[in-house]
């Protein structure tokens, strides 16, 4: 493994059998970065570790502790390079997600096993600026892919996760020769476990899970994952899905953010899927809800930003979709996120119900 600095920060050849130990110090501005990167690679090459500790985004709740079998996380990089075919032994990637994610250390994971050449930057939200080089595989979050739309050119393959990925950039990704695939997992299943192809030729509307990997759904029709590479072999989600077959899903949204409004189930990702084309593509939104008197939750917008002036046509409320109309606009001038881009529901709407409160608004 040959480490070397550039001004992509950290070049990593890890088919070079050359020797060279990483140069960081405490004086060093990122300091931090560095050395969550090399404290994995030592931690990975350590055999007397069996198993590696990470902690979940906390998106949904307080983060938790999670415990990585290290043969577990071989088996799931080697189902990710089969599917998509990148056994070649010169292999470029760019690593450009923050090194303490379990989308990164899977990157690293995979680099090591494959023998990949690997560039390592701070993550930013724009990172392909200022870069030349080419690369086979990237990961990024889609506010990383917004950013650098101009300059997909110069990746082959881009896995896209972290958080769902717009209508709007599903659209503008179409044009783009990069291929894409929207990745489906999470901390607990050591990253993604299924993957959609979003653009091109194949390009399909549901996700494939890795092999030796197969679902189903509760009652709820929430996903149950079946892997034998998880240190619990089945996992149960809130994530509401079409399930096609024990391999093949469409994701609709998350059981915990259902809104019960007047004993109508409302999926706000679902409401949110009709009113994206009269936001601002610029403007982060979501569907939520707060307490009414008569309706127990009544449907609520918030839209991150200054105050506007938004028109949604009434006639797209019709049939049973009138229960979808949301009865109030908000504007909240921050989004609350992960490390990752994925918004902090609950705590965004914590915050504004706070606002409501001390502005008397109920």
């Amino acid at each position: 493994m040959e480490i070397q600095e550039s001004y992509l920060k950290i070049r990593i050849n890890f088919s070079s059998k050359k020797r060279s130990n990483p140069l960081i110090f405490k004086g060093d501005p990122l300091y931090l970065w560095k050395k969550s990167i090399f404290s994995f690679l030592e931690n990975w090459n350590n055999r007397n570790k069996s198993v590696l500790i990470s902690f979940t985004s906390g998106t949904t709740g307080p983060p938790k502790k999670v415990f990585f079998n290290k043969k577990y996380m071989y088996e799931y990089a080697k189902k990710t390079v089969d599917f998509l075919n990148l056994k070649n032994k010169k292999i470029r990637g760019l690593l450009c997600l923050s090194p303490n994610t379990i989308a990164a250390q899977m990157f690293l994971v995979r680099s090591i096993i494959f023998h990949w050449d690997i560039y390592c930057i701070p993550p930013s939200s724009n990172p392909l600026k200022n870069i030349k080089e080419s690369f086979d595989i990237v990961s990024m979050v889609p506010m990383q892919v917004y950013s650098s739309l101009k300059s997909l050119k110069k990746i082959r393959i881009l896995l896209i996760g972290g958080s769902p990925i717009s209508i709007d950039l599903e659209k503008k990704l179409q044009k783009v020769t990069t291929i894409c695939y929207a990745t489906y997992g999470m901390t607990e299943t050591l990253g993604h476990i299924a993957l959609k192809k979003i653009n091109g030729l194949y390009k399909t509307n549901y996700y494939q899970t890795l092999k030796n990997i197969s679902i189903n759904i509760d009652k709820r029709n929430c996903l149950g994952i079946f892997s034998p590479y998880c240190i619990n072999s089945f996992i149960q989600t809130n994530d509401i899905v079409h399930m096609i077959s024990r391999y093949k899903f469409n994701w609709i949204g998350r059981y915990d953010n259902i809104i019960n409004s007047g004993g109508i189930k409302i999926i706000p990702e679902l409401v949110e899927k009709i009113i994206y084309p009269f936001i601002p593509f610029d403007k982060r939104f979501f569907i939520s809800s707060i307490p009414d008197k008569i309706l127990g939750e009544k449907v609520i917008l918030v839209i991150e930003g200054s105050i506007f002036s938004i028109k949604i046509p009434k006639s797209i409320f019709i049939g049973k979709k009138k229960f979808y109309k949301p009865k109030n606009i908000f504007f909240i001038q921050n989004f609350i996120e992960n490390s990752l881009g994925k918004l902090k529901r609950k705590e965004i709407k914590n915050k504004l119900m706070k606002n409501i409160i001390n502005k008397h608004l109920f």
